[in-house]
């Protein structure tokens, strides 16, 4: 991570991710997302040194109805969000293809496999989510393991 990047996080919870990644900032923003006003304010609480510097920006949206200028970001990423793989998600994924810059990266992370059946559905969201991440242009890559992460970049020329 570079300390002057611009970043998205989608669905942000109670903000502790928001932490980690505003305390390697110098210069960049961290923009995170949740539909729930409850998270949004305990992410306030968490982060409110960061927010009062403007390093961290909070919204009480979905990702659907999040508007940012174009080329906004240069990393976005989700952790255990599941609208990329429960439904389709075309409508989010065109924001955020919207949002990032062109070589931008975007994260899904999955909590890891425990179990036989768990390592199943942890196929079945990579697969699902890497189906939507290539229909809405990214290059897709995934790492399995624990936690399992789908990463698509935005091309370059695209």
């Amino acid at each position: 991570m570079n300390p002057r990047d611009r970043i998205l996080e989608v669905g942000c919870g109670p903000g502790v991710a928001i932490s980690l990644v505003a305390e390697k900032l110098d210069g960049g923003r961290i923009t995170a997302l949740d539909r729930s006003t409850t998270a949004i304010e305990r992410a306030a609480r968490r982060n409110d040194a960061h927010v009062s510097t403007g390093t961290v920006v909070l919204r009480n949206t979905d990702l659907a109805g999040f508007r940012c200028d174009q080329a906004s970001f240069d990393k976005a990423f989700a952790v255990n969000v599941n609208v990329f793989w429960v439904r389709d998600a075309t409508a989010e994924l065109r924001v955020l293809w919207e949002a990032l810059r062109p070589g931008g990266i975007l994260h899904l992370v999955y909590g890891g496999a425990v179990s036989v059946h768990d390592r199943d559905k942890s196929r079945r969201v990579a697969d699902t989510a890497t189906r939507a991440l290539v229909s809405a242009g990214f290059d897709v890559d995934v790492t399995n393991g624990n936690p399992m992460c789908v990463t698509g970049v935005r091309p370059k020329s695209a």
